[in-house]
């Protein structure tokens, strides 16, 4: 038996969800909630769940916001984010987050049940639309955004930096002594609020730059 727990702030749409899934002899939906706040109000956490349906836009405590208490609380779940819309901040977060799979609501119901299995079976699920966002934002150059925040030495100092060189053959390559690719280093790590190469070089990798405000 599978036991379900959802969480949606859309009555119409949670009940729809309840009952479609309970038709499922191997599914049974042990909680429904229409906010985190009322989840957590709940008498008791000591339940036994597999799967939780979690909208991302929830009123207070966004669903994002509630996968890692969500994760807390049940080790062993498979949590499944539900959207009306495929933005790539929200399935950026949410998978960073810890959901283990991001469904669009404008599918049919039976995509979430397959959803579902499909989690269980093989660790994650997406939508068609939600991978290929994702897999469209694997493939950005996380230095693209800061195009128009450094200045065109320091970007392409960040550049060679990113392929690897030294500060010797950066040096080299723009024509520049060490001392003054030391210099453009300090600036670019003042304007990413970095203290480091090796902190620089950690978020060029996890794709985790961006321009304090």
């Amino acid at each position: 038996m599978i036991n379900i727990g959802i969480i949606e702030d859309n009555y119409f749409q949670l009940n729809s969800y309840k009952e479609f899934l309970e038709d499922f002899q191997d599914c049974r939906v042990v909680f429904t909630c229409k906010s985190m706040e009322e989840f957590r109000a709940l008498p008791s956490y000591e339940m036994n769940v597999a799967v939780i349906l979690l909208d991302v836009m929830l009123p207070g405590e966004s669903g994002i916001q509630g996968i890692y208490p969500l994760r807390c609380l049940f080790p062993d779940a498979k949590i499944i984010m539900l959207s009306a819309h495929d933005q790539k901040e929200h399935i950026v977060s949410s998978i960073k987050e810890g959901a283990h799979g991001y469904l669009m609501k404008t599918g049919r119901l039976a995509d979430i049940y397959q959803g579902m299995m499909d989690a269980l079976n093989y660790g994650s699920t997406l939508s068609p639309r939600v991978a290929y966002q994702l897999i469209s934002y694997m493939n950005e150059d996380p230095l693209q955004q800061l195009r128009n925040k450094l200045t065109e030495r320091e970007y392409e100092v960040l550049h060679l930096l990113k392929q690897g060189h030294s500060y010797k053959t950066m040096a080299n390559r723009l024509h520049l002594s060490v001392f003054t690719i030391n210099h453009h280093l300090k600036k670019i790590y003042q304007k990413l609020n970095v203290s480091s190469k090796s902190e620089l070089v950690s978020r060029i990798c996890l794709n985790n730059l961006q321009v304090p405000l």
